[in-house]
């Protein structure tokens, strides 16, 4: 018997007066839905012995009548919650609170982390950065699957940079030319041991960069060098120096040892405004005897911490004109690098609303729909992965905003896409990048369309895939349409189909056409990962196939019937459940309730504590409703 059902038999059954039944009654029947759907975020609230605590799933029932029940508007996100016109609204605020409450645990976590950890000397040995990975990553590809999404597309500056290295037509002055020849020397002499070697480097660095500074933190941790930008009365760090005298001098590695001094200088109180409103980029400069490498880092819920260049010798043939040239070249790009990084904190505004929320998200916010500029806020990722780097997002500036898919990419066949969804087996595309914007964000476009649905998988993970629907039709429709074009979509897997409502009927569109290409000329990426059981014969680098979509609906198929199967077993096991455990609990509850609500209530909004039951205020469980409801 569902909760609904066993509650409005205890109202009945209880000593409550007419009007307050008939007031419980339609209560729950009206809001049965949202019920549901809320009841599915519940965390599992267990006993002191591990033991699942019965009918906790119950209480978010109890928390909606409260609000209801009261009749005096609840605080903060309660009151959005209960007055959510549609089901899919109140997933999504749902969605979004748990989001923010998930970035917001890693975030503070990671700067607790950078508080009390061990020195960088020793944080970033091997044996203890991989430790530590395990929980509280840097998102540095090490291991791989620690790649973290691409940090051109959180600032323009390491993009330019990296056009202005690679650019043999950027203009390098004669000073740089003349100085050029200092640190290649001075790289390739000998020195006894690391501090001689760092020295001699930030004394040369000074002279094209600035002041150079040794700036300690914590129990005397520091770096070899930092370069600071002012904002405000606060001091930015724009560069972070971090050096060896040889090559396994010592055991770690300067571009680790780097990343964990980023995280740290990063997460010190001093720096805690400036943190709270951008994702603070920096570049980070390794030094390992004549080797020179430059890396970027931001700071996410996780840090990102990227090579952006190459490992660079500094000992060359100096009278190799084109080996000079290349490293004159680094140090000028690096050189205007600082200068724009040092202008962007220089001009950071620590005192604009919002800036808390969106410092997780990419910099562009804005594109361009019928020569209209459209603003936009992000929401939340729609996939749990680092590297898949796309998002659900708002407009703001619309008669009537609207829900937004906001997608960076390498690859995107905007082609095979607008045939799909011109036949409305497509989300209707809104933008894509010009070439201009997609070389600023580091060769990746923008893409945003039209908000329709979520992902399959997520559906299935809901458990919100209803037998009334059409999804594996119109997946199957959309792939003939393909096919009929000469097109392969290719990755036909769970998180690309969308599914959405359209009449009582659950429906799907395709997304994601990032490998969709021609049949038997275009090729699977480089980077396909095997440990998924492609299609046979489906390798990097091999052909795009028909045949290969063909497999993937016979899977999808399976998975769909295979759902339906498992659903209806658990509706049968439901219907055949002895609830008599259960109505005791049930009954003490409602009898609590009606206790309460005979209280003499005051005018003021009541305190998030004040809608928690008795029975939820053990083991932690009242703090944990309270935060899933409550930002």
């Amino acid at each position: 018997m569902d909760a609904l059902t066993i509650l409005r038999r205890e109202i009945n059954r209880l000593d409550f007066v007419q009007n307050e039944q008939s007031r419980l009654r339609k209560y729950f029947t009206d809001n049965v839905e949202k019920i549901n759907v809320a009841v599915a975020f519940l965390p599992d609230f267990t006993t002191d012995d591990e033991k699942r605590v019965p009918n906790t799933h119950l209480l978010i029932i109890v928390l909606f009548f409260l609000a209801s029940y009261r009749q005096t508007p609840p605080k903060k996100r309660i009151h959005a919650i209960v007055e959510a016109t549609a089901v899919e609204e109140l997933r999504a605020q749902l969605e979004a609170l748990k989001l923010g409450r998930e970035l917001g645990y890693e975030y503070r976590e990671t700067v607790n982390i950078g508080l009390k950890t061990k020195p960088p000397s020793s944080g970033a040995k091997p044996s203890t950065f991989f430790t530590t990975q395990i929980n509280n990553p840097i998102l540095n590809g090490r291991p791989l699957e620690l790649t973290g999404p691409p940090i051109t597309i959180y600032n323009r500056d390491f993009t330019q940079f990296l056009e202005d290295f690679n650019s043999i037509e950027l203009e390098v002055p004669p000073d740089i030319l003349e100085w050029v020849m200092d640190i290649i020397s001075a790289s390739a002499d000998k020195y006894f041991n690391e501090d001689g070697r760092m020295k001699k480097m930030r004394e040369i660095l000074s002279k094209i960069f600035g002041t150079i500074a040794l700036t300690s933190y914590g129990k005397g941790c520091s770096c070899d060098g930092l370069l600071t930008a002012k904002v405000g009365l606060l001091d930015a760090y724009i560069g972070i120096i971090e050096g060896k005298n040889e090559v396994g001098s010592d055991g770690t590695d300067p571009s680790l040892q780097g990343a964990v001094y980023y995280r740290d200088y990063w997460s010190q109180t001093v720096v805690e405004q400036i943190r709270d409103c951008c994702c603070v980029p920096s570049f980070i400069i390794t030094i390992t005897g004549p080797w020179i490498c430059v890396l970027g880092g931001i700071f996410l819920n996780r840090v990102v911490v990227q090579p952006l260049i190459d490992i660079i010798p500094l000992t060359i043939n100096v009278r190799n004109e084109d080996q000079v040239n290349r490293i004159a070249r680094l140090f000028q790009a690096l050189r205007l690098a600082f200068v724009r990084l040092g202008n962007f904190y220089n001009n950071l505004d620590l005192t604009l609303p919002g800036q808390a929320e969106q410092r997780y998200f990419p910099y562009l916010r804005s594109f361009k729909l019928d020569n209209k500029n459209v603003n936009f806020i992000y929401i939340e990722e729609l996939e749990d992965n680092h590297i898949r780097t796309i998002w659900k997002a708002r407009t703001t500036n619309m008669e009537n905003n609207f829900d937004i898919v906001v997608k960076f990419v390498k690859n995107y066949n905007i082609t095979a896409h607008n045939i799909c969804s011109g036949r409305g087996y497509a989300p209707k595309l809104l933008y894509q990048s010009p070439k201009n914007e997609f070389l600023a964000l580091g060769r990746y476009g923008m893409i945003i369309m039209e908000f329709v649905g979520i992902s399959l998988d997520r559906k299935l993970n809901q458990r919100d895939i209803r037998p009334n629907n059409i999804i594996y039709n119109d997946v199957k429709f959309a792939i003939e349409l393909l096919h009929s074009k000469n097109y392969v979509f290719a990755d036909l897997r769970l998180p690309n189909i969308l599914v959405y409502d359209e009449n009582e009927m659950q429906r799907a569109k395709l997304i994601d056409f990032d490998w969709c290409g021609k049949h038997e000329m275009d090729k699977y990426p480089s980077s396909l990962n095997m440990s998924i059981q492609w299609p046979t014969n489906v390798k990097p680098g091999t052909f795009l196939m028909k045949e290969h979509d063909i497999y993937w609906l016979g899977k999808l198929q399976e998975r769909l019937r295979y759902n339906y199967w498992i659903e209806s077993e658990k509706v049968e096991l439901k219907s055949r459940t002895d609830t008599t455990a259960e109505n005791a609990e049930l009954k003490a509850i409602v009898v609590r309730l009606k206790q309460d609500s005979r209280q003499p209530q005051n005018d003021s909004h009541f305190e998030e504590a004040d809608i928690i039951p008795e029975s939820a205020q053990t083991n932690g469980t009242s703090e944990t409703l309270s935060n899933l409801m409550v930002s």
